[in-house]
Formats: structure tokens, sequence, C-alpha cells
């Protein structure tokens, strides 16, 4: 598109994205929250929100969640803005979907697991594995069985030499949204690769 066609960023555009932002970081509701909601609930709340804009204390029983987070207000822009970053959201949830997301974690009899969606990155694939993981959208973590906050799981393992590992419940990070990408051996021992989603690719 050339670039005197192009839409500029304007005072809506951004307003709408900053209330993105703000349902994100000071409301609490993260991808992950977001995903959860796969029956249409924030195209729900965003369309009460539109017809219900500007008209404070108003109740209606389109809102999918809790009455006490319905909140319209005697302003309707605002009110549209928040429509607006509603809508938002559940587009990106939709993009979301073909991306690698929570899965049961099936471990075999010596306690090792890997993800299905998860690609086999060979030794050297560092560079690779990095540019997935950006791709995806995620933060990873790893917790290693050398250093499991209950010692007595980790002498166990060091102290056996065998590769059993099922015992050990790898420590998970602090926040929600944590999955488990894969549980395997290396020359240090098990370690457990932890992922959540943290922006939208």
């Amino acid at each position: 598109m050339p670039e005197e066609n192009a839409v500029p960023l304007n005072s809506a555009a951004r307003d709408v994205l900053a209330e993105r932002q703000r349902q994100i970081s000071a409301e609490g509701y993260s991808l992950y929250r977001d995903d959860l909601y796969v029956k249409g609930e924030m195209a729900e709340a965003a369309s009460t929100y539109a017809r219900c804009a500007g008209h404070p204390g108003m109740m209606s029983s389109g809102w999918p969640w809790g009455q006490h987070t319905f909140k319209p207000s005697d302003d309707r822009r605002r009110d549209m803005v928040k429509a607006a970053a509603l809508l938002l959201a559940e587009i990106e949830r939709l993009d979301r979907l073909p991306l690698i997301k929570h899965w049961p974690v099936r471990r075999d009899e010596n306690g090792f697991s890997q993800h299905p969606d998860l690609p086999d990155f060979d030794e050297g694939d560092g560079d690779k594995c990095k540019a997935w993981i950006a791709e995806q959208g995620l933060e990873v973590v790893k917790a290693e069985l050398e250093y499991h906050s209950d010692e007595a799981v980790s002498e166990r393992y060091f102290e056996a030499d065998d590769p059993d590992c099922s015992y050990w419940e790898p420590d998970r990070p602090d926040g929600e949204g944590w999955f488990c990408l894969a549980i395997h051996d290396t020359d240090d021992g098990p370690v457990c690769w932890w992922a959540r989603r943290v922006v939208t690719p």
C-alpha cells in the first residue's frame, strides 16, 4: 500500500491499544486466561459494552461474567474503547489457535516426556530453537533435577545411577499459564522445560 494511503495510528487506535495493554497489566487478563474463553465470551462482552456505552449502572443479561465486573460509564467513547479492546483480545485469541498450547504430560517409564507439538531440535540447533520460541511468543524456563527444592529427590537420582526420574515432580515457576514442553536427560541430569505465552506473535 502506498505510504500516502496508509491508515494512520490515530488517537482512537492508540487508545484501544492502551486499553488492551491495561486489561493485561492492570486487570490481570493474561493471554493464558484469554485462551480459556473458547465460547465467544470476549466477543459477547465487547458487544455488551458497545450496546450499553454511555449508560452508567446499566445491567445486561448478555454480559458473560459476574455483573460486578461490568462497568459501563457515562463516557460513551470510553466504553467503546473498552469494547474495541475486547474485540482485539478475541481476534488475538483466534490467531493463537494454531500455536502450541497446554497438553497433558505423558511421561515414559523413565519419567521423560515431550510435548507432541514441540519440534525435534538436534544438538547445535540453539539458534533455530530460539527462533521457534520467539515465533511462538513464549517465555521458557528450565527446572533441573539437580537443583530441585527437595534435596532428597536430587540425591536419590544421582546416587542411584539409574535413568529413572519418574518420581521427580519438577518445580513449576511462579505465576499462571505454565505448561511442560519437555522433560529430558542431559549430561547434568534430567531437566524440565516450562513455557508460557507472553506475547501474541
